[in-house]
């Protein structure tokens, strides 16, 4: 599978940054990486010239502004000084942010990184941030516009603390789709407009989106016997919500909320798109679009797999945040939130003297039908509340003075969720540095077409034919599975281990490829097969050297483990021992019984001649055996007198193979000492 952006901004090839999971941290990178995707990222620290566009010392001089998305809101530790109420707490900004993220990433070139998001703002507010930045930036990071539709009182209302019926959230869907058509528009290019003054010229503006939260697959979510997303009871206002009863969280409603996510995006990608190509514009635009990321890795909130806890280890790619909504979670959950609403609550009244008296008493008090919860609503710093969302001052939303991080944090992104935006973030910046360079960004190369036979590379490894041909059957068909919600992952099997014969077969994905080709598989297995055996002349008996077929994202391969002197004919050794009523045998072999242990092949043959088979003893030589070592295999067994005759003597046994075997230290065919 190619995920392609529904932005032009990667040429449909934002494929593989994917999974770039631990920039930001010390941790090894993900094994669900594209290796070459890595690689190109991380060039960066080559000597390689600012000519390359993965290389990333051009980024000395940076900013982020923007919202909560932005902020990093409950991702990581939260920045700033509790104690203080520092304007840096005051935002939520945090340490695992996708901005911090990227400036981690960046590397030691940033000598400036300008960090004014803020956890609440609308595009008014996110225009006034552009004012506080440096001019000269090489590179400005923003997620900006989901404020500006109300979608904290959505998810308050619709979602979180739904006591308020239908209408109330129906009335915050119509005002937001209001919102997306007749103001968003222009909010974004004031922002932008004023941006411009800050920027060097072909300096560069990543605009992130913002992505779906919802699956629609089923309505376990709607579900009371199964998940509960109402918060009942919280501090003063506990009587209101036991008299009514919640929304339910259905698939209608999950849909509506899917589709304002669609519409915001569309309205940041028309105004990035405009803007990358006005020639008055200082910077170049491009619009991060990681909103398919979620549904392909099961990131998304009601999955049909989650058991409605947070950690969930059933749905372990979640990428937003939540509260546990699991049914029998609910009233502990419920606790320890309002716990932490109290201890929080104690900080803030401490500092509410600092709180001005003319911003407590402004006109929205006097004109409000309900001044208290407005009141209330303004003394939280982070979610200001701007005229014309309706929900912001209905009687059962306020939390009280200061609400705690872990409630407002609910509905965004996590650490998995930021180092994805971080990652598509990432390859956005390349891709535009090669824009603006004239050059390939190098991440979007044609497929793969690389065919090679091991043979050709000196490798002397072989196995038996009929063995290898039996097994990529078996491995494309029974040993292959498709996990579940994983990009670049890897299959493998071996067979025959520990004998001459031993092979593994390979398939690993790259470039952010899920899907699995049954048909594909076999094909391919079926050409490296037959297509490196070496030539009939110096392989007489068809040995298969094994080799790799690289097809774009899917990476085949067939690996036989130990190096062999090419044999020509399958032969042997025999000798016999006369011990009264039996016959000691002692047979050294090599090209055949090579990967069963002889039990398909020698032990087989002689029961099927009508012998009695004893004292059984078979082992490999990894160092040869028998004369000059030039064999593979050890066989010991005994014989009545009369097997040895008809099985052994006339070398029935080895024919049925296609060997024959000498008597030990004799070029005569037969078995020496086969009464």
């Amino acid at each position: 599978m190619n995920l392609k952006p529904r932005s032009a901004s990667a040429s449909g090839c934002l494929v593989a940054a994917l999974a770039l999971a631990s920039l930001g941290s010390a941790a090894a990178l993900s094994s669900n990486t594209s290796p070459n995707v890595v690689q190109s990222l991380r060039a960066r620290d080559d000597d390689d010239g600012l000519r390359n566009p993965n290389n990333f010392g051009w980024v000395q001089n940076w900013a982020a502004i923007g919202d909560s998305f932005t902020a990093g809101i409950g991702s990581g530790n939260q920045l700033g000084s509790r104690l203080k109420l520092d304007k840096v707490w005051e935002c939520s900004r945090y340490d695992y942010s996708y901005v911090q993220i990227v400036d981690n990433a960046l590397g030691s070139s940033v000598k400036r990184f300008q960090f004014e998001a803020c956890s609440g703002d609308r595009t008014a507010q996110i225009y006034d941030q552009v004012d506080t930045l440096r001019n000269d930036l090489d590179l400005v990071m923003m997620t900006a516009g989901g404020n500006d539709l109300c979608l904290g009182a959505m998810i308050r209302t619709c979602v979180i603390l739904a006591w308020d019926g239908e209408a109330a959230c129906q009335a915050l869907i119509d005002k937001a789709q209001e919102n997306i058509d007749t103001i968003l528009k222009d909010n974004i290019r004031d922002v932008l407009d004023k941006l411009n003054s800050k920027m060097k010229k072909d300096s560069i503006l990543v605009y992130s989106g913002y992505a779906p939260f919802f699956n629609t697959e089923n309505e376990d979510c709607a579900d009371l016997n199964k998940q509960n997303w109402a918060i009942r009871a919280w501090q003063w206002f506990e009587f209101w919500t036991w008299l009514r009863s919640p929304l339910r969280l259905t698939i209608e409603r999950r849909k509506k909320f899917n589709n304002l996510v669609v519409g915001i995006n569309k309205v940041i990608s028309e105004v990035v798109e405009e803007y990358d190509k006005d020639t008055q514009i200082k910077f170049r635009a491009v619009f991060s679009d990681w909103s398919d990321w979620p549904s392909l890795v099961d990131g998304e909130f009601c999955s049909p797999k989650s058991t409605g806890l947070y950690p969930d280890p059933a749905q372990p790619n979640l990428l937003f945040i939540k509260f546990d909504t699991a049914a029998a979670a609910a009233s502990e959950n419920l606790e320890a939130m309002e716990e932490e609403t109290r201890q929080f609550e104690e900080y803030r009244k401490q500092f509410r003297g600092r709180l001005s008296r003319e911003y407590m008493y402004d006109t929205l008090l006097w004109k409000s039908a309900n001044p208290a919860a407005d009141v209330l609503h303004k003394l939280d710093a982070r979610a200001p509340a701007p005229p014309g969302c309706p929900g912001d001052n209905l009687p059962s939303t306020p939390r009280g003075i200061g609400v705690p991080d872990s409630f407002l944090s609910i509905f965004h992104p996590n650490k998995a969720g930021h180092e994805a935006i971080a990652a598509y973030g990432l390859q956005n910046i390349a891709y535009m540095r090669a824009k603006v360079l004239g050059v390939d960004d190098g991440l979007c190369a044609a497929p793969k077409d690389e065919f090679t036979c091991w043979q050709k590379t000196g490798k002397k490894a072989y196995v038996e034919f009929a063995r290898v041909n039996e097994n990529y059957k078996d491995f494309c068909n029974n040993k292959v599975k498709q996990p579940d919600n994983t990009i670049n992952w890897r299959a493998e099997h071996t067979y025959h281990q520990g004998t001459p014969d031993e092979h593994t077969f390979v398939l690993q994905l790259s470039g952010g490829s899920d899907e699995y080709d049954k048909e594909k598989c076999i094909e391919t297995f079926d050409r490296i097969i037959n297509s490196c055996d070496g030539g009939d002349r110096n392989n007489p008996k068809n040995f298969k050297f094994g080799g790799r077929w690289i097809r774009g994202n899917y990476d085949y391969q067939i690996n036989p483990k130990k190096d062999r002197k090419m044999i020509q004919k399958r032969s042997g050794t025999c000798k016999g021992k006369w011990k009264f009523l039996f016959t000691s045998y002692r047979i050294h072999g090599r090209g055949w019984a090579s990967s069963d242990w002889g039990q398909r092949t020698l032990l087989k043959s002689m029961r099927d001649c009508g012998s009695a088979v004893t004292g059984w003893k078979f082992e490999y030589c990894p160092t040869g055996c028998g004369d000059n070592n030039e064999y593979e295999w050890t066989a010991k067994f005994n014989l009545p007198v009369y097997g040895g005759a008809a099985c052994m003597k006339n070398n029935w046994v080895p024919r049925q193979h296609d060997a024959e075997w000498t008597g030990e230290g004799s070029e005569k065919l037969g078995c020496p000492g086969a009464a």
